[in-house]
């Protein structure tokens, strides 16, 4: 995958993620293993997971 592809598919991953945070947010909605509170902290951790590596991926080389 080029440079420019894994940001993109850094971009997307890091929308998907925090659009399925707000679902939670607003659905209520929950497993057996977590409540909605555990799973939206657990994709909060995974955005900031990609947030860094996008900005690893777009830092300047040199």
């Amino acid at each position: 995958m080029k440079p420019e592809q894994r940001i993109q598919h850094v971009e997307a991953m890091i929308a998907r993620l925090q659009d399925d945070a707000e679902w939670l947010r607003q659905t209520g909605f929950w497993t057996e293993a977590a409540s909605n509170d555990a799973l939206v902290a657990e994709i909060e951790k995974a955005v900031e997971v990609y947030v860094s590596l996008f900005r690893e991926s777009t830092r300047p080389t040199g």
